[in-house]
């Protein structure tokens, strides 16, 4: 019953994969996100083949077994956390690019690859030591190649939790480029990377704590069992990356050139990436200062601060000025990221409905162009220091109240 339980969960995640692969790489937008996440889900249907294909593999030759467990099954175990970790990289960059000397991060499934090869072709010593159980190789060589293909399976779980580390550490830079273009980060936090992320930790848990009890023959029912909960989490992690990861739009590339960007071209000056330093920037000390006045034009007049959606290349458009300049003045002129200048607006609006009108604290959150509750109690309590029921209360004294506390 328990293979019966791995077979299918393993079919089942190839056919999620492929799906995903298939849908991914139809799409024209987001290509480098996509193809790097149709790699991912590649690696990881390789993967599930021994599972999904148990029972056909056991009648092949054993030949044919060891060449995919060297070549295939193993490395394919390690290429899984890195290529995760360069989706979410290209994920969270403004240019969608992978990141700089990526191969180094290969090396390891690589070398794994390159050991399984040296084996297959030159040691049957070390060959029949792993796969038959034979005492162990006379030879230097072969005792060698053989150790190097065991440290490889026991170097995925620390390589696993290494990317765990390097994913959460990105995705809380990332938190913070957010506040440079987005005046509500919430729809763009990427929140399910944390989730799976989390899921992915108990799951590399579960498997380390399968490793420490596999040789313990008195527990074999028990990790047969363990085996068949581990391959039902596994698919759901699969399917969770999936739904999300197709879903996901990256949200530092402007919207209206990402199809430009599919082709390598941009000639939109509106909508080129936010750059983090402005040492080329050609902006002057009066230009900064011009865009600094329409800046707050637009919102004292226009009111833009009350679009729940503004972005930083909306905020530009309407001005008609660079993001990058933008940015600058936002940063240099102001002193402020785009996320607090536009929240200040919304908060100041709101203490004054607060203290005119009668309109309720999810009304008024709404209208100044909050997108959640939560968000506003949180930017209202760092902006005057107490929250809005308690900041309605002092502002809504019977009258003559004032007078005599004065």
């Amino acid at each position: 019953m328990d293979q019966i339980i791995v077979e299918m969960a393993g079919t089942a995640t190839i056919a999620i994969a492929l799906f995903g692969i298939a849908f991914g790489l139809a799409g024209v937008k987001n290509s480098s996100a996509n193809k790097s996440f149709a790699l991912f889900l590649g690696v990881v249907a390789v993967n599930s083949f021994p599972d999904a294909f148990a029972r056909i593999l056991e009648n092949l030759p054993v030949s044919y077994i060891q060449v995919a467990e060297l070549i295939l099954w193993t490395p394919s175990l390690l290429f899984i956390a890195p290529l995760f970790w360069v989706y979410v990289f290209v994920l969270t960059s403004p240019e969608q690019r992978i990141p700089k000397r990526f191969y180094l991060h290969f090396l390891l499934p690589l070398v794994a690859i390159l050991n399984g090869l040296i084996v297959l072709l030159f040691l049957p010593e070390a060959r029949a030591f792993l796969f038959f159980s034979s005492p162990l190789p006379s030879s230097t060589l072969s005792m060698v190649f053989a150790t190097i293909v065991a440290v490889s399976h026991l170097s995925i779980y620390p390589q696993v939790a290494i990317y765990l580390f390097l994913i959460v550490r990105r995705l809380i830079r990332f938190r913070s480029k957010l506040r440079d273009i987005y005046a509500s980060t919430e729809e763009y936090e990427m929140r399910w990377i944390f989730t799976i992320g989390g899921l992915g930790l108990l799951y590399w848990l579960a498997r380390s704590l399968f490793l420490l009890t596999a040789f313990d023959t008195e527990r074999a029912g028990v990790n047969s069992l363990f085996v068949g909960v581990t391959s039902i989490a596994g698919l759901v992690l699969v399917a969770a990356m999936t739904l999300f990861g197709l879903r996901q739009h990256p949200p530092l590339v402007p919207p209206d050139i990402e199809e430009e960007q599919t082709r390598g071209t941009s000639n939109d000056r509106e909508g080129e990436p936010v750059s983090e330093k402005y040492e080329k920037s050609a902006l002057s000390a009066e230009a900064s200062a011009r865009i600094s006045r329409k800046l707050r034009a637009a919102m004292d007049r226009d009111h833009l601060h009350r679009n729940p959606n503004l972005s930083l290349w909306t905020l530009a458009r309407h001005i008609g000025a660079s993001p990058n300049h933008v940015s600058q003045a936002l940063n240099e002129e102001i002193g402020e990221s785009f996320f607090d200048f536009v929240n200040g607006y919304r908060i100041a609006e709101a203490t004054t409905l607060m203290s005119t009108t009668n309109d309720s604290i999810l009304k008024i959150t709404y209208d100044v162009g909050f997108n959640a509750r939560s968000t506003f109690y949180k930017a209202f309590k760092r902006v005057t220091g107490q929250t809005p029921t308690n900041y309605r209360k002092t502002v809504s004294l019977p009258v003559g109240m004032s007078d005599i506390n004065k």
